[in-house]
């Protein structure tokens, strides 16, 4: 027994020690422009044992600490985590999808100036994409990152190249009605009118025939 735990103390040792002092390094009211360069470093790339196998061990280990900052509320010393986490596990939808939500929304809350809020909003998108090329055979980050756009930055021409790879592969039908949404919003009435008529056979019948009557007889519709 003590032979299969001293391999994970010595991963606990090499990863978290180093991340004390990476989280201690950041002025975290302040946007640093060589900020994510920084908290991907990998101390001696979490030693030998991690890439022998011991990644999802390390991965669990961060997460758990994820969680623990969720819950006291420390939202910042949160960010290093996800960057850790997805360097080891890079196929872990979870991992990128919250992380790109927390920096989009979530701290951006807690910035008081409009240039830090624009700078996170973006460090989410950021994240996002990476983990997008990652994970691009499925739908799930296509649609985070095309929902951000949409959402978050009523970007709405971003969120409509996003979220049109996105219904390339199978997910639920609320991915093609924010796509149908987004090409209102972003001024393409017809191709928004051939969205909805793809969902008349899902759960969103009653909301597509509406839509499609609303965008047939007046050009804009209400959601």
């Amino acid at each position: 027994m003590k032979q299969k735990i001293w391999p994970i103390l010595l991963i606990a040792i090499l990863l978290f020690i180093p991340l004390g002092f990476i989280q201690n390094q950041i002025n975290y009211e302040t946007v640093a422009d060589n900020l994510q360069t920084n908290l991907v470093l990998m101390p001696g790339e979490a030693g030998d044992m991690v890439l022998a196998g011991f990644k999802g061990i390390a991965a669990d280990l961060l997460w758990i600490n994820v969680e623990n900052y969720w819950h006291r509320g420390e939202h910042f010393k949160m960010i290093p985590l996800f960057y850790m986490v997805t360097l080891l596990q890079p196929h872990w939808i979870l991992a990128w999808s919250l992380g790109g939500w927390h920096m989009a929304y979530n701290v951006p809350a807690g910035v008081k100036n409009i240039q830090g809020k624009y700078y996170w909003y973006q460090q989410g998108i950021q994240f996002l994409k990476k983990g997008v090329s990652y994970n691009s055979s499925r739908y799930d980050l296509y649609f985070e990152t095309g929902w951000t756009y949409y959402n978050k930055g009523e970007d709405y021409s971003n969120a409509v190249k996003y979220l049109k790879q996105a219904v390339i592969y199978p997910g639920p039908d609320y991915v093609k009605d924010v796509l149908a949404h987004a090409y209102e919003k972003d001024g393409h009435i017809n191709q928004a009118i051939k969205e909805w008529k793809k969902l008349l056979h899902t759960d969103f019948k009653g909301v597509a025939k509406r839509m499609i009557y609303d965008l047939n007889t007046r050009g804009w519709a209400t959601p």
